[in-house]
């Protein structure tokens, strides 16, 4: 193993953190200044990318503390012809391996958590906006250099032994997800960015402090100057989809319009900014890279946005007209195909909690809420619940999945509207019985709550540094430095706090927290096993997000891929016998 670090040139206005790692090697001054090896045998080298001593990695492991921009780098200084041509055997990710171990992802955090010593990361901020030469002439950028190598292959060797196997694959598979990306119609981008412009412009008349001199369109400090200045007392809360703001817009109907403005002319930036973003991260193969932050919730393990663009926002319907997801295309004579696990976490927390009359209903193909209803005696007739009463589907659907961690009535009355898409409207004393009856009607959620904060509780009293949750596969939910605050009582203990990055912040940890933690990390868990064996199959994974994966092949080849990748979802994992999985799928020409 020989950890490998580039420095390269950078400044405020020309960096990875503003312009996206694709645009930013794309750009005409790109230049890799300094590369640093260190080995596990001792060997050491830091200098001129031209002068890389090759021998040392060709057929070898690196690991890169950030493996995507150091390995992105490598092969564009190679094309460039900045650095000599080399091929390791693999890419390993020592970010990636601390975010799994709930480390801090940052190179100087991690080694501090792990070693007790920082990292002084000055000489980075000293290099912006110097020259090539000058960054190569420095003998301190290179021994800083030289220092994060040697960081990178010390929290190797400590972190390797406990990082998984599967896991190792995944970082990898996460990358490489990436470098496929998606095929982007420029064109079409182009006419949403014209489109939402046009909009901006359009809902900007709606606004009384819009103009020369005055406020911006989503300033809420205009808004409610303007309003004052009415005599109105402005609304709390500018948020659409807010139950004090619809009752808002219900009392002040003259005004409503201009709240409305508001949130259509935030929509619409939001959407020309995306289309913007993509234009601007497209590669010279005419696709834009798909990526990922591997373990970007690093305590249930589950992926997030990176690189700028945030393929895990894209939303799912038209805005104002356009479709981020059209804009994303297969090649010529290929097709999309998507699937996703249907409902996975309701299914998981069922058979967690030992709900298996609930899971025999939906194991015999009947829909999960109405299976939920059923289960829990809201509904006993013959008919499909949402044939005879769609009404009662929707409350069982906001009940099912809001109300399984411990929501309390105000919570679950913005829940249930915002999961039915404003269907659902109860009062304060419906939201109440609703909680109460739920409670009353699922004992064994109730149950496991508690005995989930027993369980770390009692970790806590015995290795307070760590308190451990392990999933049904064998993966482990850390909290750090837990402490309990003996002056409350909660299930018959203090309050517990603790941290789910071990030196980073504090959060409460309560019963329905910590089962929403089990119950994600777990749907984490069987979607990357299947992300795994999807790949294995052959399908070129392009992009998942949350529990759906989509895979671009030739269009006369998907409806196979299709069948398979369902048969692959639904596969009964050998450490949950008998969970009933099941699994949706189409074929389209955009994503």
């Amino acid at each position: 193993m020989i950890a490998l670090d580039v420095e390269t040139v950078w400044s405020k206005s020309y960096s990875v953190a503003t312009m996206g790692l694709d645009r930013y090697v794309k750009h005409p001054d790109f230049r890799v200044t300094i590369v640093s090896l260190v080995s596990d045998d001792g060997f050491e080298w830091v200098g001129d990318p031209r002068d890389l001593p090759v021998d040392r990695l060709n057929g070898q492991s690196i690991c890169a503390h950030n493996a995507e921009f150091d390995s992105v780098c490598c092969r564009m200084a190679m094309a460039r012809g900045q650095m000599p041509q080399f091929t390791p055997s693999e890419w390993i990710c020592t970010a990636d391996m601390a975010s799994w171990h709930q480390l801090p992802r940052s190179l100087a955090g991690c080694h501090k958590e792990l070693f007790g010593e920082e990292l002084n990361k000055d000489a980075r901020n000293e290099m912006s906006g110097l020259r090539p030469e000058e960054i190569l002439g420095n003998e301190s950028f290179k021994q800083y250099a030289l220092g994060d190598s040697r960081a990178c292959i010390r929290i190797y060797n400590e972190l390797k032994i406990s990082f998984p196997e599967k896991e190792f694959l995944l970082s990898a598979f996460t990358r490489r997800t990436a470098s496929r990306g998606m095929a982007i119609d420029q064109n079409l981008c182009q006419q949403y960015i014209d489109k939402s412009k046009a909009i901006m412009a359009e809902v900007e008349t709606f606004l009384p402090w819009v103009g020369p001199g005055g406020g911006e369109p989503t300033s809420t400090v205009a808004m409610a100057a303007y309003l004052k200045m009415q005599n109105v007392e402005p609304p709390k809360s500018t948020q659409e989809g807010d139950s004090e703001l619809l009752l808002w817009k219900a009392r002040n109907p003259q005004y409503a319009p201009i709240l409305e403005a508001m949130t259509r002319w935030r929509k619409a930036n939001k959407a020309r900014q995306t289309y913007i973003s993509m234009i601007l991260r497209v590669r010279p193969d005419h696709r834009v890279s798909t990526r990922l932050k591997y373990c970007g919730a690093p305590h249930t393990g589950r992926w997030s946005g990176a690189g700028g663009l945030n393929f895990q926002g894209i939303p799912r319907d038209e805005v104002e007209g356009t479709s981020a997801k059209k804009c994303l295309t297969p090649g010529k004579g290929r097709v999309m195909v998507s699937a996703d696990l249907s409902q996975i976490e309701p299914r998981v927390l069922a058979y967690l909690c030992g709900d298996f009359d609930f899971l025999g209903l939906v194991r015999g193909g009947i829909d999960l809420y109405e299976a939920h209803g059923r289960a829990t005696g809201l509904y006993n007739e013959d008919e499909p619940m949402k044939d005879l009463a769609p009404e009662l589907r929707h409350l069982c659907k906001a009940r099912v999945l809001g109300l399984g961690y411990g929501c309390g009535p105000k919570k679950f009355g913005q829940v249930a509207q915002a999961l039915t898409g404003g269907k659902l409207n109860m009062t304060d004393s419906e939201s109440r019985k609703q909680v109460k009856d739920f409670r009353n009607q699922n004992p064994k959620i109730v149950e496991l709550w508690k005995k989930c904060e027993d369980h770390i509780r009692e970790e806590a009293r015995q290795t307070p540094d760590c308190a451990t949750m392990i999933c049904k596969s064998g993966k482990p939910i850390r909290y750090f430095n837990v402490i309990e605050d003996t002056k409350g009582t909660c299930y018959g203990g203090g309050e517990l706090t603790g941290q789910k990055v071990r030196g980073q912040g504090r959060m409460k940890l309560y019963g329905g927290l910590l089962l929403e933690n089990l119950v994600q990390a777990t749907a984490r868990e069987l979607m990357a096993d299947s992300l795994l064996k999807i790949e294995a199959a052959g399908l070129p994974v392009v992009l998942h997000v949350h529990d759906s994966v989509t895979v671009e092949v030739a269009e006369s080849e998907g409806q196979a891929a299709l069948d398979l990748m369902i048969q692959l979802l639904t596969e009964e994992p050998l450490y949950m016998p008998g969970l009933p999985l099941a699994a949706e799928g189409e074929i389209k020409n955009h994503y």
